[in-house]
């Protein structure tokens, strides 16, 4: 009998065993630096993973990101081991093999630039040099399809003397996180890397640079632990390790490009040379708000993302101007000059009445349409908040239905604008989705004065156009010899004429046509400033604040909560 129960109870184990559903093997990455590839720089990435049950397996290589297409065309020298035989294409490889075969891949990631890409670069696309190195995961690693969920490890190779190295990925040293949040990730490296490392609340935090700036790493890493700290208190977090990476991408004769790219545990910047610590601050407190915004509160749409970005950008541009508000990072005169320039350019925008459909279609191709995706959602929120408080009695605002948002989005299938609306409609008396849908359409949005608490006005005024009176972008892509200057217009008026090498700009503010532009230019007689007001012939209406003169402080409500 004993014999038998044994038996039995084995049979029963097996049983459970037959359909107890199989554990999803590991994806495994290995990321090597330092390597040359037909004498070009490069990076080495091996995988080693279990092929799928059915004997076929297709490996994806990067392929599009944020407007970029064709990332796959910086992947070398592919190799697939445990195979009996391939097809596809070669950014799709279809690997067949015995089923469950472990399959090991190797390819070298090589850079989308041999010079300094400045203005062109692109932040899907990898920088690679004999002696550093920066990628975001999008561009560099290839996944099996159907595997983002699945679990995944990573580690670096051994790296050439003297090199550094710093990612995300190095949070998950000996632990496992998931193929999507590999992807979704940051690397930088290289024989100069400076590495700054504090604490926030008992989490690390790590700054990781590259290039020579006008402030040191430590002056950065101070900018940005304040941001870091504010924002955890307000979504009422505990603080995680967190990698900030600052890679050059070129010093041009004039101008700034700074790019910014949100990540799981990290966020990246890329700039050119003029990148300073007094425009930090907003970027900075925009890119780390991005931890939340929109992947904890529903995330963005799989397809044709540019639809939701006033939500993901607009939004996340309004809480982090709050954030910095409501901490002390700001005064209420940095709060309203910020307003004031999100007001001018919407209100000169050429973009300004873009709809949804237009907005996804043109997002990547016009810088005003993706602009105007950021500032009218900024302004949208601005609104939202100062009605949400009133109509709740200051029960509520935008902050506590956010992170309402955030605890439904854990079990929620609809994206996050999507979950927004829904949280809107639940959680006030206030009908506005109809505002949503007309701001979405094109019809501008307005602030009035009540928006403010009585301790700012809003000014209406007619300005006219910002015009440099010369093409900035025939300029640009002309290594700085002055292009396109109009006859009748106020650079001409000024002495700017075609041929003339652009110096750089000396004074001015870039949208504001107020206030006097100062060019250096150069010519055979030597060089010489021109100044002008950068007056073009349209005109606009555009809104401002003005605080009252009586209170500047803190008090001067982010909107809508200044002392709550």
């Amino acid at each position: 009998m004993i014999r038998s129960a044994r038996i039995a109870f084995a049979a029963a184990a097996l049983l459970l065993c037959a359909f107890k559903p199989p554990e999803e093997k590991t994806v495994r990455y290995k990321v090597t630096p330092g390597y040359w590839f037909d004498g070009i720089p490069a990076f080495q990435v091996k995988m080693r993973f279990r092929g799928d049950a059915d004997g076929e397996t297709l490996l994806e290589l990067p392929s599009d990101w944020a407007g970029s297409a064709g990332l796959w065309r910086h992947i070398m020298g592919l190799e697939i081991r445990g195979a009996t035989s391939l097809g596809g294409t070669y950014d799709r490889p279809l690997i067949r093999h015995r089923p469950g075969a472990r399959i090991r891949v190797a390819y070298f990631v090589q850079s989308a630039w041999q010079d300094d890409p400045g203005f062109d670069y692109e932040k899907a696309r990898p920088l690679v040099r004999s002696d550093w190195f920066f990628w975001h995961g999008n561009g560099a690693f290839a996944a099996p399809q159907g595997r983002t969920a699945a679990p995944a490890r990573f580690r670096w190779g051994k790296l050439p003397k003297g090199w550094s190295v710093a990612s995300d990925l190095d949070h998950w040293k000996k632990k496992r996180t998931t193929v999507a949040n590999l992807i979704d990730s940051v690397g930088i490296g290289g024989t100069r890397l400076q590495i700054v490392r504090r604490e926030i609340n008992g989490a690390p935090f790590r700054l990781a640079t590259l290039g020579r700036w006008s402030f040191t790493p430590d002056q950065l890493a101070d900018t940005i632990v304040p941001i870091i700290r504010a924002e955890d208190a307000f979504w009422g977090d505990a603080s995680s390790p967190y990698l900030v990476a600052l890679a050059p991408i070129g010093a041009p004769q004039s101008g700034l490009s700074v790019r910014g790219t949100g990540r799981t545990d990290a966020f990246s910047i890329a700039a050119t040379s003029g990148f300073e610590l007094k425009q930090a601050t907003r970027f900075l407190a925009h890119e780390y708000m991005h931890g939340w915004m929109p992947n904890a509160l529903g995330g963005l749409p799989e397809d044709k993302e540019a639809t939701d970005y006033w939500f993901s950008e607009g939004f996340t541009d309004y809480l982090a101007s709050k954030v910095l508000l409501r901490s002390g990072l700001w005064s209420a005169d940095d709060y309203v000059a910020d307003k004031n320039e999100t007001l001018l350019r919407y209100g000169t925008s050429p973009a300004r009445k873009a709809t949804a459909a237009e907005i996804v279609d043109r997002f990547w191709e016009d810088p005003a349409v993706q602009q105007v995706s950021y500032d009218r959602g900024h302004l949208l929120a601005t609104i939202l908040d100062a009605q949400i408080a009133v109509a709740s009695a200051g029960s509520q605002s935008l902050d506590t239905l956010l992170r309402a948002q955030r605890e439904t989005a854990r079990t929620s299938d609809l994206r996050a604008t999507e979950l927004f609306q829904e949280t809107l409609r639940t959680r006030t008396p206030l009908s506005l989705a109809p505002l949503i849908v007309q701001a979405l359409a094109g019809a501008p949005l307005r602030l009035t004065d009540s928006l403010f608490g009585g301790c700012a006005r809003v000014v209406t005024e007619r300005r006219k156009e910002f015009d440099r009176g010369y093409d900035a972008e025939a300029t640009r892509l002309a290594d700085g010899v002055i292009r396109g200057v109009a006859i009748d217009g106020p650079a001409h008026a000024a002495g700017m004429r075609d041929g003339m090498r652009l110096v750089g700009r000396e004074a001015g503010k870039i949208g504001d046509s107020r206030v006097e532009i100062a060019y250096r230019v150069a010519d055979e007689s030597g060089e010489r400033v021109l100044r002008f007001l950068p007056e073009g012939k349209k005109e606009f209406e555009v809104q401002r604040l003005e605080l009252d003169g009586r209170e500047k402080d803190i008090g001067c409500n982010a909107g809508v909560e200044s002392t709550r």
